[in-house]
C-alpha cells in the first residue's frame, strides 16, 4: 500500500468514528426540545460557519466559481447536505442508534440499483449477491419477521432507508467536486446550499422561524456545536480529503466502521441494545457492503 493511500484511509477512519457518535449528541439535543430541522440546520450552519472563516482567512479567491457550477454545489447541498442530515437524524430519533446506523450503510445497495436502473450498469453475481445480503440484513434489522415492531418503527426504518440512498450519493458528488475544486470550497459550497436549504425546507415543513434562533437553540448548546464542529465540520473535512488520495469505493469501505462506533456509543451511553437477529442483520449489511467494494478496491 502507498504511503499516501494509507493517509487517505486514515483520515476516513478519523471521519468515520466521530460520526459514529452523533446518536447521542442527537438524542440530547432532542431531549431540550431542539427538533430535526433546526437541529439539521445549526449543524450545518456552524460548519460552514467554520470552513467559510477558514477558507477567507486562507485564500478567499478559490471561492470564485463559474456560475454554471453553482447548480452542482446546489444539488450537493441539497441531496448531501440537507436531506442526508434530516433523514438521518429522524432515522435516530424514531429508531435506536444502531438501526438508523445500519441503515445508513445501505448506500452501496442503493448506489448499485440506481446504477442499474439509470445508467444500466451490469450489477454482475458479486454485486446481486451483495444486494441480496443488505436486504435479508435490511430485514432482520427492522425486525420485519414481527410485524407489530415493524410498524410501529415504520417512520424510523424508512428515514433510514432514505438517509442510505442520500448518503450514498455524497461521495458521488464528493468525488465530481474534487475534479476542479479542492476540498475547502467543496465543502464551503456544499454547507452554505445545505444550511439555507434546511431552513426553507423547515418552513415549508412549519416550524416557525424563532425556533431557529440562537435563543432557541442555547438550551441544547453543547450537544448543537458539537454536531457543528465535531460531527460535522472536522470529519466532512477529513473524508472529503481522504477522497484525494484513495477512490469512493475504498472510502465507503473504511467508512464501515461508523455503524460499528454507533452500537457501541449507543450501548454504552443510552444504555440500548439490539436483538439478536438485528445484530446479525447488521453483520449481513456490513458483509453486503465488503462484498459490493472488493471488486473496485
Amino acid at each position: 500500500m502507498r504511503p499516501s493511500d494509507r493517509t487517505g484511509e486514515l483520515l476516513v477512519l478519523a471521519a468515520a468514528v466521530l460520526w459514529g457518535t452523533m446518536g447521542i449528541a442527537v438524542r440530547r439535543a432532542d431531549a431540550a426540545g431542539v427538533g430535526v430541522f433546526e437541529a439539521s440546520a445549526w449543524r450545518a450552519g456552524i460548519a460552514f460557519a467554520g470552513m467559510l472563516g477558514i477558507t477567507l482567512l486562507t485564500d478567499p479567491r478559490r471561492l470564485r466559481v463559474p456560475g454554471r457550477d453553482l447548480a452542482f454545489f446546489a444539488a450537493y447541498g441539497f441531496v448531501s447536505i440537507a436531506l442526508f442530515f434530516l433523514a438521518y437524524f429522524t432515522a435516530i430519533r424514531m429508531s435506536s442508534v444502531a438501526t438508523a446506523a445500519i441503515l445508513l450503510y445501505t448506500a452501496p445497495a442503493w448506489v448499485a440499483v440506481i446504477a442499474r436502473l439509470v445508467l444500466g450498469e451490469n450489477l454482475g453475481a458479486r454485486k446481486g449477491v451483495a444486494l441480496g445480503l443488505a436486504f435479508c440484513g435490511c430485514l432482520l434489522v427492522v425486525r420485519a419477521y414481527d410485524p407489530a415492531a415493524l410498524r410501529l418503527n415504520l417512520p424510523g426504518v424508512l428515514a433510514g432507508l432514505a438517509s442510505g440512498l442520500t448518503y450514498g450519493l455524497y461521495s458521488i458528488f464528493g468525488k465530481l467536486g474534487l475534479r476542479r475544486y479542492d476540498p475547502q470550497v467543496v465543502l464551503t459550497y456544499a454547507l452554505g446550499f445545505g444550511t439555507g436549504f434546511l431552513v426553507l425546507l423547515g418552513l415549508a415543513a412549519g416550524v416557525p422561524l424563532e425556533r431557529f434562533s440562537p435563543h432557541h437553540v442555547m438550551r441544547a448548546a453543547g450537544p448543537v456545536l458539537y454536531l457543528g464542529v465535531v460531527i460535522t465540520l472536522l470529519p466532512q473535512w477529513l473524508y472529503i480529503t481522504g477522497l484525494r488520495y484513495v477512490s469512493a469505493a475504498r472510502a465507503s469501505l473504511v467508512a464501515t466502521v461508523e455503524p460499528v462506533v454507533a452500537a457501541l456509543s449507543g450501548y454504552a451511553v443510552l444504555g440500548e441494545g439490539m436483538h439478536l437477529s438485528q445484530i446479525l442483520g447488521g453483520a449481513l449489511v456490513l458483509a453486503a457492503v465488503l462484498l459490493s467494494r472488493a471488486e473496485e478496491t
